[in-house]
């Protein structure tokens, strides 16, 4: 659903009703004699409200002017799909929230963040080439989730990556980099240096892989959480509005073999 169209609906709906319903807080003893309803099939031939129109014309053209917003310039298409085990638009997508998960960490607790990890199917629409405006990241990214960070214990942090080679798919990480071997433990290394299996490592991803969306259980019961006020829209909108021009591309950090 556009995000244009989602707002503009929600706009209508809150106006509709505060404009026809009476309000008064005054008691009266009233009764409900019936209730009637009908169905009505919300297609283009619709007809309008001119009156609902004529109401919410001054929000949507102050809607148009923020949401049509040029942030930055983007090169070339960005799409999820482009390859098997990681995506220039999913690389970009973790290295900003990483940066902005890293900010939020140290301001909160003095620490460092570890990795990112995020989900394939979160992304829903391809950046396009041209200007990226705020309409395009409502696209990619239409849901509400936050940024949350999560303390794993050295068993969870085997279960995340043992997920991540099981699903053999470009999900969006930062931070760390698997090498899978033919069915064998992947080799890992979070930050500059390899996994250390005894070690509990901060993670960000967001709230509804923390609940254990996309069957991410072991995200549910952490040592640590902290639960952000930070959109992920919110944090690539930032990021975007600071840079002329999206940079980006495949840089190894998920593999099929491990040259390294």
């Amino acid at each position: 659903m556009r995000a244009k169209l989602y707002k503009i609906s929600v706009l209508v709906i809150i106006c509709f009703v505060l404009h026809k319903i009476p309000i008064s807080c005054k008691e009266k003893n009233k009764s409900l004699d019936f209730i009637r309803g009908a169905q009505i099939e919300l297609s283009k031939n619709l007809p309008e409200d001119e009156d609902v129109i004529k109401l919410i014309e001054p929000y949507k053209l102050d809607l148009d002017t923020k949401i049509d917003e040029v942030l930055c310039y983007n090169p070339r298409v960005l799409d999820k799909r482009e390859s098997e085990l990681e995506s220039s638009l999913g690389n970009l997508l973790a290295d900003v929230c990483f940066e902005a998960g890293d900010s939020i960490l140290r301001s909160v607790k003095g620490s460092p963040l570890d990795f990112a990890v995020f989900n394939y199917g979160g992304m829903r629409a391809p950046i396009q080439k041209g200007d990226v405006t705020i309409e395009d990241i409502y696209q990619l990214m239409p849901f509400e989730n936050r940024l949350v960070i999560v303390e794993l214990n050295p068993d969870q942090v085997k279960a995340l990556i043992d997920y991540l080679a099981r699903q053999h798919q470009a999900h969006p990480i930062s931070g760390i980099r698997i090498a899978l071997d033919k069915g064998r433990a992947p080799k890992v290394w979070i930050g500059e240096k390899r996994w250390d299996p005894s070690k509990s490592y901060h993670v960000l991803t967001i709230d509804y892989l923390q609940h254990g969306g996309g069957n991410m259980t072991f995200l549910t019961q952490p040592e640590y959480l902290y639960v952000s006020e930070v959109k992920v829209r919110d944090a690539l909108i930032r990021s975007f509005r600071v840079q002329d021009t999206l940079k980006t591309g495949l840089d190894r950090r998920f593999t099929e073999s491990n040259e390294e």
